[in-house]
C-alpha cells in the first residue's frame, strides 16, 4: 500500500508543481502590470506637471522677443513683473525636477544620506526667514511663527530665538532642510489667511536612550480632505490641483531612512492640519 501511495503521489506532483508555477507566474504579471500602470501614471504626471511651469517661461520669452524685434535694439529694460515671473517658474521647475529624480532614486532604493553634525535651529530660522521673504513679496496676509523648547522647560515664546536653546542633530542637513520646506510650503500653499508655526522639540532621555527631535508644522488652513488621509505619503495619494503631491512621499522616505516617523492630521479645532516628523 506504500508502495502505491508512493507511486500516487509521483504522479500528482508535477501537476502540483504546475499549478504552483501557473500561480507564481499570474501573481509575478500582475505585479509587473501594476508596476508598468504607476510608471506610465507618473510619466504622464511628470510630463504635465513640468509643461505648467515651462508654458509661461516661454511666453515671457516671446514677450521679451518682440520687445527687442520692435525696438531694434540689443537691449531693453526687462519688466519686474517679467523677471519675477521667470524667477518663479524656473524655481518650480527645478522643485519638480528635484522631486521627480528623488522618487526614482527611493524606488531604485539608491536614496544616499549625508550624514553631519549641525544645529537645526540655525536650520530653521534660516528657511523661516526665506519664507516670510517670499510671504512679504506676495503681500500675504499669512503670518509665519517658530518656536524652540526643551521638555519638561518652559516653552520659549515664538520668535524670541536669541534665547531658544540650540538642538543639535546628526542627520543629512540638505535632506532634512528639503522635508521641512515641503512642509512649510505645503502649509502655507493651503494657508491662503491665518497662521503657519514651526515648533521643534528635544525630548530628552535617559543616560541608556536616545534622545528625540520632535518637528511640529501647524497650520490654520483648509485642512486634509478626509478622501486622502488614508494614502497622505503615498506617491500620488496628496495630489492637487496646485501640485504632484510627490513632496510628502519624498519627505516620508527622507524621514523614515534616519530612522524617524512622519504623520500628519487634522487639527482638532477643525481649523487647518499638524504635520510632525521625529528624528533621533
Amino acid at each position: 500500500m506504500n508502495k502505491s501511495l508512493k507511486e500516487s503521489e509521483r504522479r500528482v506532483d508535477p501537476n502540483i508543481i504546475d499549478l504552483a508555477q501557473s500561480s507564481y507566474l499570474e501573481e509575478v504579471n500582475n505585479e509587473l502590470i501594476t508596476k508598468y500602470d504607476k510608471q506610465r501614471e507618473f510619466v504622464s504626471l511628470a510630463a504635465h506637471e513640468l509643461r505648467s511651469p515651462i508654458m509661461p517661461i516661454l511666453g515671457t520669452l516671446e514677450l521679451i522677443e518682440y520687445e527687442f524685434e520692435e525696438s531694434g535694439k540689443k537691449e531693453v529694460t526687462l519688466k519686474i513683473e517679467h523677471f519675477e515671473r521667470l524667477v518663479r517658474n524656473v524655481k518650480r521647475l527645478e522643485r519638480l525636477v528635484s522631486e521627480i529624480l528623488d522618487v526614482t532614486k527611493i524606488d531604485d532604493q539608491s536614496l544616499r544620506l549625508n550624514k553631519e553634525y549641525f544645529n537645526l535651529k540655525e536650520l530653521v530660522l534660516d528657511l523661516v526667514d526665506d519664507h516670510k521673504s517670499e510671504l512679504q513679496k506676495s503681500n500675504s496676509s499669512t503670518k509665519l511663527l517658530y518656536e524652540f523648547k526643551i521638555e519638561e522647560e518652559e516653552e520659549i515664546s515664538a520668535g524670541q530665538d536669541d534665547f531658544s536653546p540650540h538642538i543639535f542633530t546628526n542627520a543629512d542637513k540638505i535632506r532634512i532642510n528639503q522635508v521641512l520646506d515641503n512642509l512649510l510650503t505645503n502649509a502655507i500653499k493651503f494657508t491662503k489667511e491665518g497662521i503657519v508655526s514651526i515648533s521643534i522639540t528635544k525630548r530628552k532621555k535617559g543616560e541608556n536612550y536616545t534622545d528625540t527631535i520632535i518637528v511640529s508644522v501647524r497650520d490654520t488652513g483648509t485642512g486634509i480632505h478626509p478622501e486622502i488621509l488614508p494614502s497622505l505619503f503615498s506617491k500620488f495619494g496628496s495630489r492637487s490641483e496646485m501640485g504632484t503631491g510627490l513632496g510628502l512621499f519624498i519627505s516620508k522616505n527622507i524621514v523614515e531612512a534616519h530612522g524617524g516617523k512622519i504623520w500628519g492630521e487634522n487639527n482638532t479645532d477643525g481649523k487647518g492640519a499638524t504635520f510632525v516628523f521625529t528624528l533621533p
